[in-house]
Protein backbone atom coordinates (compact mmCIF):
# COMPACT_ATOMS: atom_id res chain seq x y z
CA UNK A 1 0.00 0.00 0.00
CA UNK A 2 1.76 3.32 -1.07
CA UNK A 3 0.96 6.55 1.09
CA UNK A 4 -1.27 8.00 -1.38
CA UNK A 5 -3.27 5.06 -0.64
CA UNK A 6 -2.85 5.47 2.87
CA UNK A 7 -3.95 9.46 2.61
CA UNK A 8 -6.96 8.61 0.49
CA UNK A 9 -8.07 5.93 3.43
CA UNK A 10 -7.29 8.66 6.22
CA UNK A 11 -9.56 11.54 4.59
CA UNK A 12 -12.56 8.81 4.21
CA UNK A 13 -12.46 9.41 8.49
CA UNK A 14 -12.07 13.22 8.27
CA UNK A 15 -14.56 13.80 6.43
CA UNK A 16 -16.95 11.76 9.10
CA UNK A 17 -17.13 14.14 11.38
CA UNK A 18 -16.46 12.68 14.70
CA UNK A 19 -13.67 11.89 18.01
CA UNK A 20 -12.85 8.32 16.57
CA UNK A 21 -12.77 9.04 13.09
CA UNK A 22 -10.62 11.97 13.30
CA UNK A 23 -8.65 10.06 15.86
CA UNK A 24 -8.10 6.85 12.98
CA UNK A 25 -7.75 9.66 10.34
CA UNK A 26 -4.52 11.21 12.66
CA UNK A 27 -2.79 7.67 12.42
CA UNK A 28 -3.23 7.13 8.83
CA UNK A 29 -1.91 10.61 8.11
CA UNK A 30 1.12 9.93 10.29
CA UNK A 31 1.85 6.52 8.50
CA UNK A 32 1.43 8.47 5.41
CA UNK A 33 4.08 11.30 6.26
CA UNK A 34 6.56 7.84 7.38
CA UNK A 35 5.67 5.99 4.27
CA UNK A 36 6.84 8.97 2.23
CA UNK A 37 8.28 12.39 4.13
CA UNK A 38 8.44 13.61 0.87
CA UNK A 39 4.47 13.77 0.17
CA UNK A 40 3.22 17.30 0.41
CA UNK A 41 -0.38 15.73 1.10
CA UNK A 42 0.35 13.65 3.72
CA UNK A 43 1.85 16.30 5.99
CA UNK A 44 -1.22 19.09 5.26
CA UNK A 45 -4.03 16.19 5.83
CA UNK A 46 -1.72 15.54 9.55
CA UNK A 47 -1.75 19.48 9.96
CA UNK A 48 -5.91 19.85 8.69
CA UNK A 49 -6.47 16.66 10.89
CA UNK A 50 -4.82 17.76 14.28
CA UNK A 51 -6.45 21.26 14.24
CA UNK A 52 -9.85 19.94 13.91
CA UNK A 53 -8.98 17.78 16.94
CA UNK A 54 -7.85 20.49 18.83
CA UNK A 55 -10.80 22.38 18.14
CA UNK A 56 -13.65 20.20 18.70
CA UNK A 57 -11.93 19.01 22.08
CA UNK A 58 -10.55 15.88 21.18
CA UNK A 59 -7.18 16.15 22.49
CA UNK A 60 -5.71 15.10 25.56
CA UNK A 61 -2.83 17.49 24.81
CA UNK A 62 -3.91 20.47 23.04
CA UNK A 63 -0.54 22.00 23.02
CA UNK A 64 1.29 19.46 21.78
CA UNK A 65 -1.48 18.65 18.98
CA UNK A 66 -2.26 21.62 17.53
CA UNK A 67 2.26 21.83 17.60
CA UNK A 68 1.93 18.81 15.66
CA UNK A 69 -0.42 20.05 13.54
CA UNK A 70 2.14 23.18 12.44
CA UNK A 71 5.34 21.23 11.75
CA UNK A 72 3.69 19.71 9.36
CA UNK A 73 1.46 22.19 7.88
CA UNK A 74 4.81 24.14 7.49
CA UNK A 75 6.52 20.84 5.95
CA UNK A 76 3.61 20.92 3.74
CA UNK A 77 4.27 24.35 2.14
CA UNK A 78 7.78 23.76 1.82
CA UNK A 79 7.09 20.77 -0.40
CA UNK A 80 4.57 21.98 -2.29
CA UNK A 81 4.61 25.92 -1.87
CA UNK A 82 1.92 26.17 -4.91
CA UNK A 83 -0.98 23.48 -3.46
CA UNK A 84 -3.54 25.96 -1.62
CA UNK A 85 -4.46 22.81 0.86
CA UNK A 86 -0.72 23.51 2.00
CA UNK A 87 -1.63 27.40 3.11
CA UNK A 88 -4.93 26.04 4.37
CA UNK A 89 -3.09 23.43 6.82
CA UNK A 90 -0.70 26.15 8.42
CA UNK A 91 -3.95 28.87 8.45
CA UNK A 92 -6.42 26.08 10.54
CA UNK A 93 -3.70 25.26 12.63
CA UNK A 94 -2.61 28.87 13.38
CA UNK A 95 -6.30 29.72 13.90
CA UNK A 96 -6.15 27.43 17.33
CA UNK A 97 -2.70 28.17 18.18
CA UNK A 98 -3.69 31.71 19.05
CA UNK A 99 -2.02 32.95 16.38
CA UNK A 100 -4.54 34.58 14.11
CA UNK A 101 -2.35 36.58 12.13
CA UNK A 102 -0.92 34.21 10.78
CA UNK A 103 -3.62 32.04 10.22
CA UNK A 104 -5.06 35.31 7.62
CA UNK A 105 -1.86 35.79 6.00
CA UNK A 106 -1.47 32.13 5.11
CA UNK A 107 -5.01 32.05 3.90
CA UNK A 108 -4.39 35.31 1.67
CA UNK A 109 -1.91 32.92 -0.01
CA UNK A 110 -4.54 30.08 -0.23
CA UNK A 111 -6.51 32.20 -1.98
CA UNK A 112 -4.15 34.55 -4.15
CA UNK A 113 -2.98 30.87 -5.66
CA UNK A 114 -6.46 29.62 -6.05
CA UNK A 115 -9.38 32.54 -5.77
CA UNK A 116 -11.83 30.34 -6.12
CA UNK A 117 -10.71 28.17 -2.71
CA UNK A 118 -13.62 28.28 -0.78
CA UNK A 119 -11.51 27.00 1.97
CA UNK A 120 -8.85 29.37 1.81
CA UNK A 121 -11.82 32.25 2.07
CA UNK A 122 -13.79 30.20 4.96
CA UNK A 123 -10.40 30.19 6.80
CA UNK A 124 -9.90 33.76 6.38
CA UNK A 125 -12.64 34.80 7.80
CA UNK A 126 -11.95 32.66 10.72
CA UNK A 127 -8.79 34.27 11.22
CA UNK A 128 -10.24 37.92 11.11
CA UNK A 129 -12.72 36.80 12.92
CA UNK A 130 -10.56 35.20 15.57
CA UNK A 131 -7.95 38.11 15.57
CA UNK A 132 -11.19 40.55 16.77
CA UNK A 133 -12.17 41.57 13.05
CA UNK A 134 -15.17 41.12 12.98
CA UNK A 135 -16.36 43.11 10.07
CA UNK A 136 -13.37 41.72 7.77
CA UNK A 137 -14.40 38.24 8.63
CA UNK A 138 -17.82 38.53 6.84
CA UNK A 139 -16.95 38.80 2.99
CA UNK A 140 -14.58 35.96 3.03
CA UNK A 141 -17.38 33.75 5.25
CA UNK A 142 -20.05 34.79 2.62
CA UNK A 143 -17.76 33.77 -0.51
CA UNK A 144 -16.56 30.83 0.90
CA UNK A 145 -19.74 29.17 2.15
CA UNK A 146 -21.07 30.52 -1.66
CA UNK A 147 -18.53 28.72 -3.24
CA UNK A 148 -18.90 24.93 -1.28
CA UNK A 149 -22.45 24.99 0.34
CA UNK A 150 -21.99 21.52 0.85
CA UNK A 151 -19.12 20.90 3.10
CA UNK A 152 -19.74 18.34 6.16
CA UNK A 153 -18.58 20.68 8.15
CA UNK A 154 -20.48 24.02 7.23
CA UNK A 155 -21.96 24.28 10.70
CA UNK A 156 -18.86 25.51 11.76
CA UNK A 157 -18.44 27.76 9.27
CA UNK A 158 -21.94 29.32 9.61
CA UNK A 159 -21.59 29.44 13.29
CA UNK A 160 -18.62 31.84 12.93
CA UNK A 161 -20.37 34.01 9.95
CA UNK A 162 -23.27 34.19 12.63
CA UNK A 163 -21.16 35.56 15.26
CA UNK A 164 -19.46 37.90 12.56
CA UNK A 165 -22.90 39.44 12.22
CA UNK A 166 -23.87 39.69 15.08
CA UNK A 167 -20.77 41.79 16.48
CA UNK A 168 -21.84 44.01 13.62
CA UNK A 169 -25.25 44.93 14.77
CA UNK A 170 -26.76 42.48 11.81
CA UNK A 171 -28.83 40.23 14.08
CA UNK A 172 -31.37 39.24 11.46
CA UNK A 173 -28.56 38.08 9.12
CA UNK A 174 -26.92 36.58 12.07
CA UNK A 175 -30.06 34.66 13.17
CA UNK A 176 -30.41 33.50 9.15
CA UNK A 177 -27.47 31.88 9.39
CA UNK A 178 -27.30 30.10 12.73
CA UNK A 179 -30.70 28.85 11.76
CA UNK A 180 -28.77 27.35 8.85
CA UNK A 181 -25.89 25.82 10.81
CA UNK A 182 -28.59 24.14 12.91
CA UNK A 183 -29.99 22.35 9.36
CA UNK A 184 -26.31 21.46 9.06
CA UNK A 185 -25.73 20.00 12.82
CA UNK A 186 -29.20 20.31 14.71
CA UNK A 187 -27.06 18.51 17.97
CA UNK A 188 -24.29 20.76 18.14
CA UNK A 189 -25.06 23.06 21.25
CA UNK A 190 -22.62 26.14 20.28
CA UNK A 191 -25.11 26.66 17.43
CA UNK A 192 -28.17 26.99 19.84
CA UNK A 193 -26.07 29.37 21.99
CA UNK A 194 -25.76 31.29 19.05
CA UNK A 195 -29.23 31.35 18.12
CA UNK A 196 -30.27 32.48 21.77
CA UNK A 197 -27.85 35.54 21.19
CA UNK A 198 -29.74 36.19 17.72
CA UNK A 199 -33.05 36.20 19.66
CA UNK A 200 -32.01 38.43 22.56
CA UNK A 201 -31.23 40.85 20.36
CA UNK A 202 -33.89 41.06 18.23
CA UNK A 203 -35.66 41.14 21.98
CA UNK A 204 -37.69 37.89 20.74
CA UNK A 205 -36.98 36.42 24.37
CA UNK A 206 -39.46 33.24 24.32
CA UNK A 207 -37.44 32.06 21.08
CA UNK A 208 -34.15 32.57 23.29
CA UNK A 209 -35.28 30.52 25.91
CA UNK A 210 -36.18 27.85 24.14
CA UNK A 211 -32.79 27.50 22.84
CA UNK A 212 -31.85 27.12 26.16
CA UNK A 213 -34.05 24.75 27.09
CA UNK A 214 -32.98 22.28 24.30
CA UNK A 215 -29.39 23.31 25.28
CA UNK A 216 -29.86 21.42 28.79
CA UNK A 217 -30.84 18.30 26.53
CA UNK A 218 -27.56 18.48 24.99
CA UNK A 219 -23.99 17.11 25.86
CA UNK A 220 -21.27 20.10 26.52
CA UNK A 221 -18.83 19.87 23.84
CA UNK A 222 -15.76 18.31 25.18
CA UNK A 223 -13.68 21.24 23.88
CA UNK A 224 -14.51 24.84 22.74
CA UNK A 225 -14.12 25.87 19.18
CA UNK A 226 -14.20 29.28 19.69
CA UNK A 227 -11.48 29.98 22.74
CA UNK A 228 -9.34 31.45 20.18
CA UNK A 229 -12.30 34.08 19.62
CA UNK A 230 -12.85 34.58 23.58
CA UNK A 231 -9.28 34.80 24.47
CA UNK A 232 -8.05 37.39 22.10
CA UNK A 233 -11.67 39.27 22.26
CA UNK A 234 -12.63 39.14 25.99
CA UNK A 235 -15.32 42.04 25.61
CA UNK A 236 -16.54 39.66 23.10
CA UNK A 237 -16.87 36.95 25.43
CA UNK A 238 -18.52 39.13 28.02
CA UNK A 239 -21.21 40.30 25.21
CA UNK A 240 -22.12 36.52 24.53
CA UNK A 241 -22.46 35.67 28.40
CA UNK A 242 -25.05 38.53 28.75
CA UNK A 243 -27.33 37.29 25.98
CA UNK A 244 -27.30 33.75 27.22
CA UNK A 245 -28.21 34.88 31.23
CA UNK A 246 -30.73 37.17 29.29
CA UNK A 247 -32.11 34.30 27.93
CA UNK A 248 -32.13 32.09 30.49
CA UNK A 249 -28.64 30.27 31.32
CA UNK A 250 -26.53 29.82 34.29
CA UNK A 251 -23.22 31.58 32.60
Amino acid sequence: MTAWDVVRQGTWHFHHVGQKTHLRARELFREACRLDPDLAEAHLWLGRVSAGIVAYGWSDRPSEDIREGLDAALVAVRLDEKNPYSHYALAICSAYANAPEQAVLAAERAVEISPSFALGHLVLGMGQLFRGSAFEAIAPLERGLMLNPYDPQNFVWLNLLALAYLFNGRANEALAAGIKARKVRPSWRPIHETLACCYVSLGRLPEARSCVEQMRDMDTPSGDALAPLRLRSPHWAEEIALRLKEAGQSV
